[in-house]
């Protein structure tokens, strides 16, 4: 037997533990979906109703990052918005998460219908918008203050992922283990020197939670519009304007870098959400932060697949 029929089996088994642990039930069927990059989601039909089964990547996703997510969760759930976010359900034990018997954490969430919006029109844009400036508009009124935990912030990017710390990225830059270019390379070190010399900049912005991934396949959409928000696993207290700076970003990527898109956005999005002459004037420096916070993810998650595949073989 291979290591991918081992991990397979392995994986089989978590599945069930997540599913026994939530319904007295003996039979269920599993489907996969598009998204979940990071840790392995599926979709568990049981007696006809659907749920979504997480088992969290143990590199990023601790107690303190569930229990936060789950409150959020539950704090929008609770508001009048124009899209619903999936809702975690309770154990049998009465737990939001469980601690598996492999040491990770798993989930059930409620299940939302619908698929990733198209974003190829300045209607989409516009409505793509109005969602980032509510949700923004939302996550404003939780009131971060009484947090325990506040999560991690973007601009923190070599404590984002426990195994790409400074060392872990400097061995990366110094080593990759696939061809990258000069000129990358130093366009990476001149970003990440940039940003240091700026940090100061960013003191005195709002700060506020953070959905910190806010992409179109982070959407549901249905006949009448955007209708779902999903997976706030990165979600922490940031520089407010971090959410307007990552989605901009997301849309002139998108359109091929098109103005007319970017307006349409940022029309929509004002509708309900707030930016101020500071925070526009570091746009800029935070996009350059997004960037680097998610290549930083990125080397995370390599070393992670690593441990993985070693653990598989041995």
């Amino acid at each position: 037997m291979n290591s991918i029929e081992m991990r397979s089996i392995e994986m089989k088994a978590l599945i069930d533990e997540v599913v026994h642990a939530y319904f007295e039930t003996p039979g269920y069927e599993i489907d996969s979906v598009p998204f979940g990059l990071t840790n392995v989601t599926k979709i568990v039909t049981i007696e006809a109703d659907k749920y979504v089964i997480r088992i969290y990547n143990r590199h990023t996703k601790s107690v303190q990052s569930l229990e936060l997510e789950a409150a959020i969760t539950s704090f929008l759930s609770e508001r009048a918005l124009s899209f619903r976010v999936p809702e975690f359900v309770r154990s049998l034990s009465g737990n939001e998460y469980i601690s598996m018997s492999d040491g990770t954490l798993g989930a059930v969430v409620t299940f939302l219908k619908g698929s990733a919006p198209e974003l190829s029109s300045v209607r989409h844009a516009v409505d793509f918008g109005k969602v980032v400036g509510e949700l923004s508009n939302a996550l404003e009124q939780f009131e971060a203050d009484r947090l325990s935990y506040r999560g991690k912030s973007f601009s923190e990017f070599y404590g984002l992922h426990p195994l790409a710390d400074r060392a872990a990225v400097a061995a990366f830059i110094e080593n990759p283990p696939f061809p990258i270019a000069e000129d990358q390379l130093l366009f990476y070190e001149s970003m990440v020197s940039s940003i240091e010399k700026s940090a100061h900049l960013l003191k005195d912005l709002p700060t506020q939670l953070v959905h910190h991934d806010l992409l179109i396949f982070n959407l549901l959409a249905d006949e009448n519009g955007i209708r779902g928000v999903l997976d706030f696993d990165f979600v922490s207290v940031d520089a407010r304007c971090m959410e307007l700076a990552i989605s901009l970003n997301h849309v002139l990527q998108m359109s091929g870098g098109s103005m007319e898109m970017a307006e349409a956005f940022v029309k929509g999005y004002a509708e309900q959400g707030k930016c101020t002459s500071p925070e526009i004037e570091r746009l800029e420096l935070l996009t350059r932060i997004y960037h680097i916070a998610v290549l930083h993810i990125y080397i995370g998650q390599h070393y992670s697949d690593m441990t993985l595949n070693e653990a598989s073989i041995t």
